[in-house]
């Protein structure tokens, strides 16, 4: 969001850092530096000094992950939901998310732009397979999820378990990008318009993609946190 008229940045400040013991905590936060991204959001991100704890951590703009490059799910820098514009047929009245234009753009592009094939094959040949699997993690279709593990990710993807596990056996079974991408698709079909982003992150968290997320926005008395911790963690 921006932060001036030329410096994008946060629109609020937390109230507390990650550090903190509980999340009505109040700290002394600062901008420490803004960092450039080679990858990633197309800002530069920003990383706070907690005065309070001696601890620094960063700010990522919604979407985004440390070490991502692409987004986890269709949001623009003010979380608002981001619609595709590549002609799909509209559901009452309206477009689907741009899944597209995330991490799990791979799965779209084995169905849908067969030419890419020919023009960049080491793409395909490294950066989609890995993809793909990621995506699968995500939603909780790829092999190597247990049962149970699997249902807590649908639970927090708000997607019926039955529904999820005949995915992952179609996923299991599946040979090829064409036929993977196709399930991947299907599944955020599923998924629905809302809250996309909350229920990403933490599926991806239970997962194991990622660490414990606390996601800041804003709100009518300035800043919130809401905790997504991982896989045997408490809920925040």
């Amino acid at each position: 969001m921006p932060r001036s008229a030329t410096v994008l940045g946060p629109v609020v400040m937390p109230r507390g850092c990650v550090h903190a013991a509980t999340g009505d905590e109040a700290c002394v936060l600062v901008v420490h530096h803004v960092r450039e991204r080679k990858t990633g959001p197309r800002i530069p991100v920003t990383v706070l000094q907690c005065q309070t704890h001696g601890r620094a951590f960063t700010l990522y703009p919604l979407g985004h992950r440390p070490y991502g490059r692409l987004a986890i799910a269709p949001v623009g820098l003010d979380g608002e939901l981001l619609r595709s514009t590549d002609g799909a047929p509209q559901v009452d009245g309206k477009r689907p998310p741009a899944w597209s234009t995330t991490l799990f753009g791979s799965a779209f592009a084995a169905l849908h732009a067969p030419t890419i094939k020919l023009t960049d094959p080491r793409w395909w040949a490294t950066e989609a397979p890995e993809r793909l699997a990621q995506g699968a993690t995500i939603l909780g279709v790829h092999p190597a999820l247990s049962v149970q593990v699997a249902d807590a990710i649908a639970f927090r993807l708000e997607i019926p378990r039955l529904v999820l596990r005949q995915a992952a056996d179609a996923y299991e079974h599946a040979r090829g990008r064409v036929a993977r991408g196709g399930v991947l698709v299907g599944v955020l079909g599923e998924l629905g318009d809302a809250c996309l982003l909350d229920r990403v992150l933490a599926a991806g968290a239970y997962a194991g993609c990622w660490g414990a997320v606390t996601r800041w926005d804003a709100a009518s008395r300035g800043a919130r946190g809401r905790v997504f911790p991982g896989r045997g963690a408490a809920a925040g």
